[in-house]
């Protein structure tokens, strides 16, 4: 609720004697306590961090989807007016880039080198995996397998050439083996059985559908332990490949990364060559697209794999969507309720679900093509225009993974000096910051429409070649050509609208567990602050309490760079207790403090660090989402389970400040430069606490941070849980953070302090890749937009509302407001405008009695149900309607009402 309605609740009473009467109900009065609660609870839902992402386009999507359309379409046209040849396999130029023996040479040794290091990483990913920390952030092997090797290794093998056929460390090792083993004597490594032809490559297509469960469906893909598990699992079965058919074999069937990178390599101006008369290889330069010319076609498990491809990718997008959001949850609605396996079924099921849907529109397109073109046989269609399909695949990987990769990439700086976690600087790179400002929110949607567009147009182009190569009549091939470029425009459609759609979470990270009235044992290891110190200490046996709230708190990143953990978490309840309780000497007390912190302090039970919920970990590389670290921490308290948003807002488990931070203010404190609050400032002769204005504190605060670092400074009760290093590393980034923004202020967003001057200050929007909010989530509240009641009427034992809201219209640059009824809004504008109508009843004496939000009808009005919720009196009933959940400009309607046995219609 915005600061005048809670000032209504708090003051304000009735205005007139105005009212709408309802039947007789009965409802108990809430506590102060659960007053301020309910209230909190309607203004900030009881999350770490808000959820939900999403930006404004510059122009409506429609306009999107149909200009790339016919962009498409176009494009088709223009080719099948003036392109006039149609060059084979072998009938593209070529230039032998290792034509001088110099080249050579250096290009064996930089081979060399590129093998060796390729298995130092393969290496190195294993034993960071085993022994370095589980923290994916401060771990290389998250990073290296799913940033720099998955994603931007087959941006390189598209735009550049297949790297991994001369760095592949599986052959590498197995071949070498192999050479030394015949050195010895022996005939050679394996069985050397021949391929079965029938196989082809859907060992690799099996492969690849694996490797996109792992990265889309199961639960955390991105722990360290897990990847190293896989690696050895990976690298056992392709060592059993290769022994069992040969390495040549193997790679070009089964090993699924030579045949994905050897796929989006046939995009690449380069090729691997043999020269006629030494037989030496080369690389030849070539244009792009010409090495998916081939004059054979694709074998059937190739256009499976092909499809899987395309699928795998926009189903990573789809799974951030409302709709499947929407479907998901009627599905595990159905299924027997087995926990995490549920979603785990739903997703697999999905991810089979589309790549059939994408595997049968082609087969159905190519039997339309055969049957337009007279061409014998669907399935020679089908073979034979699959790899026409690759540069649209390379274009859903640019559109969904560009940003992730310049972004998250950057996480390989720091972690090459320190790639175990262990607090090493190797390379005297630890110390780096990732800038995620390096792109922004536009350049993500240009770039992902451009690269959808160029993709389609170069795949309309290799279409169209390939058809004149294999059918007779220049009109046979124009003919074969409709039916599929009219399967890229609905390519283009779906990937786009996918891209365009707002993220949603599948999980909130601080939702209150149900609870049951009759006493709770709170385990003996639960900690609880000793009032005084602070110092944390086990509860014990005997202890009891009435509600249990289990939080899952997200580990996002402060202003300074340094991450939350359990210490940061663990300090906001011990400074509570620290400050609230008067000594002898006053040095650790203030009231302000004291009187705030009083609720927690008299029904706080114990604070339990359960771990980090790896099973709530989300990695979706197509929407710029790496690892959410969910810490989960329960709550013991002594209050009555009331509403689960109001009862989560008690003591949640999360600070806004790091504790260095606070550690720093309390030294301020304890040695008379300042005071927390104002009337202790007063009372004591000395300035109030400012990190921003006071140049001369901010001189002895820094003074302070600098020996501090030096001493690798913690509190005595923090020392179980901040080590000396770790301590020596906050401090340097709290130092760092005042030289370059001139202030104290370190907080974890969303907005950051740039600048300030007399009564005004400059708010800058913070990033980082570890909020769930991601890139241009906030631009949706640039144009704040609100709602208004129009009507009410009574409906038996409630309320019954009209509202408009204000809608966007825009056209390039400019924009303009309109205020629409609900009922005449576009659906799609009206699911994005996510209008609420939150209220608050007041008794005769002013006090709040009930809050809720109202019951969206179908015939969008809103429901407000007092039936047995309040005994019979006046009431004022304050409404407002949020719109895209920004409730601060919301325009408040206050209905006085009567509960009573006649009804009665209002009257204002």
């Amino acid at each position: 609720m915005t600061q005048a309605l809670i000032a209504s609740l708090l003051h304000g009473g009735p205005e007139n004697n105005e009212a709408v009467r309802f039947g007789h109900v009965k409802r108990p009065a809430f506590t102060f306590a659960a007053v301020v609660a309910g209230v909190c609870s309607l203004a900030f839902p009881a999350h770490a961090h808000g959820f939900g992402q999403r930006y404004d386009l510059p122009l409506p999507l429609s306009l999107y989807l149909f200009g790339t359309a016919a962009a498409v379409v176009l494009s088709f046209v223009i080719v099948g007016l003036f392109a006039r040849h149609a060059p084979g396999a072998s009938g593209y130029p070529r230039i032998d880039l290792l034509a001088h023996r110099l080249r050579r040479q250096i290009a064996r040794a930089l081979g060399t080198f590129l093998k060796l290091f390729s298995i130092s990483l393969l290496v190195l990913t294993v034993i960071a995996g085993f022994y370095g920390s589980q923290n994916p952030y401060q771990n290389i092997a998250p990073t290296l397998v799913w940033v720099i090797w998955w994603v931007g290794l087959a941006v390189f093998s598209a735009f550049f050439g297949d790297l991994w056929v001369l760095i592949n460390p599986w052959r590498t090792l197995f071949d070498w083996a192999d050479r030394l083993y015949r050195t010895g004597g022996g005939r050679g490594l394996g069985l050397r059985w021949p391929y079965p032809e029938a196989l082809a490559v859907w060992p690799a297509f099996a492969l690849l559908f694996a490797v996109s469960w792992t990265e889309l469906v199961f639960p955390s893909p991105a722990v360290p332990a897990n990847i190293a598990w896989l690696a050895l699992f990976y690298s056992l079965l392709t060592w059993a490949g290769m022994a069992a058919f040969g390495s040549e074999a193997w790679v070009k069937h089964g090993e699924v990364f030579s045949v994905f990178f050897g796929a989006f390599a046939r995009f690449a101006p380069t090729e691997p060559s043999i020269r006629d008369r030494s037989g030496e290889h080369g690389l030849a330069l070539r244009p792009f697209g010409a090495g998916l010319l081939a004059n054979e076609p694709a074998s059937t498990s190739m256009v499976a794999f092909v499809l899987l491809v395309l699928s795998s990718v926009l189903y990573d997008g789809l799974l951030s969507t409302p709709e499947w959001a929407e479907v998901e949850r009627q599905l595990l609605g159905v299924l027997p309720g087995l926990g995490e396996a549920d979603s785990i079924i739903v997703r697999t099921i999905g991810l089979v679900a589309f790549w059939a849907l994408f595997f049968g529109a082609y087969v159905a397109v190519s039997a339309v093509m055969s049957m337009v073109a007279a061409f014998h046989s669907p399935w020679e269609i089908a073979r034979n225009f699959a790899f026409t399909l690759v540069p649209i695949a390379i274009a859903y990987h640019l559109a969904h993974y560009l940003v992730y990769l310049l972004t998250q990439g950057q996480y390989i700086v720091p972690l090459a000096s320190d790639p175990f976690g262990y607090g090493w600087n190797l390379f005297d790179t630890a110390g780096y910051r990732v800038d995620i400002a390096v792109v922004g929110a536009r350049f993500a949607w240009y770039t992902a429409v451009t690269s959808i567009v160029l993709g389609h147009i170069a795949a309309v182009y290799l279409a169209d070649v390939r058809a004149h190569q294999i059918l007779e009549t220049r009109g046979a091939a124009l003919r074969s050509q409709v039916p599929l470029t009219a399967l890229m425009v609905v390519y283009t459609f779906v990937s786009l609208s996918i891209l365009a759609e707002p993220i949603v979470e599948r999980r909130v990270p601080a939702q209150p567990t149900a609870t049951v009235p009759e006493a709770l044992t709170v385990p003996e290891d639960a900690l609880i602050p000793e009032p005084g110190t602070g110092r944390l200490r086990p509860v014990g046996a005997g202890r009891f309490a009435t509600l249990k709230l289990t939080y899952r708190v997200l580990g996002s990143v402060f202003h300074d760079g340094t991450r939350a953990t359990f210490a940061d978490l663990l300090y906001a309840y011990m400074f509570a207790y620290r400050w609230a309780v008067r000594g002898e000497a006053d040095s650790h007390y203030d009231p302000v403090i004291a009187a705030a912190t009083a609720p927690l302090r008299q029904r706080l039970a114990g604070v339990r660090v359960a771990g980090v919920d790896t099973a709530s970990k989300s990695f979706r590389v197509g929407d710029v989402n790496f690892v959410r670290e969910l810490v989960v921490v329960d709550v013991y308290a002594n209050i009555s389970p009331e509403d689960a948003e109001q009862d989560a807002v008690f003591a949640p488990p999360w600070s806004t400040l790091p504790w260095h931070l606070l550690v720093l203010m309390e030294e301020a404190v304890s040695r008379d430069w300042a005071a927390f609050s104002q009337a202790e400032a007063a009372r004591r002769g000395i300035e109030w606490l400012d990190l921003v204005r006071s140049d001369t504190l901010k001189a002895r605060l820094a003074a302070l941070t600098d020996q501090f670092e030096q001493e690798g400074f913690r509190p005595e009760i923090l020392r179980s849980q901040v080590s000396a290093e770790e301590a020596r590393k906050r401090w340097a980034a709290m130092a760092a953070f005042y030289r370059d923004h001139g202030h104290f202020l370190v907080t974890n967003g969303p907005y950051q302090l740039k600048s300030w001057a007399g009564d005004s200050a400059t708010l800058q929007a913070f990033r980082d890749l570890s909020y769930p909010l991601g890139v241009g989530s906030y631009d949706a509240y640039a144009i704040p937009r609100r709602g208004y009641v129009t009507k009410v009427e009574s409906d038996g034992g409630g309320l019954r509302l009209s509202a408009d809201i204000e809608i966007l219209e825009r056209f390039m640059r400019d924009y303009r407001i309109l205020r629409r009824p609900m009922q005449s809004v576009d659906a799609v504008l009206l699911k994005r405008a996510a209008p609420e109508c939150r209220y608050v009843v007041l008794n005769a004496d002013g006090r709040v009695v009930l809050t809720g939000a109202a019951r969206l009808r179908e015939d969008l009005m809103f429901q407000i149900e007092f039936d047995g919720k309040l005994p019979p009196n006046r009431y004022d009933v304050m409404v407002e309607i949020v719109v895209n959940g920004d409730a601060m400009l919301a325009q408040i309607e206050r209905i006085p009402v009567v509960i009573g046995a006649s009804p009665a219609s209002p009257s204002h």
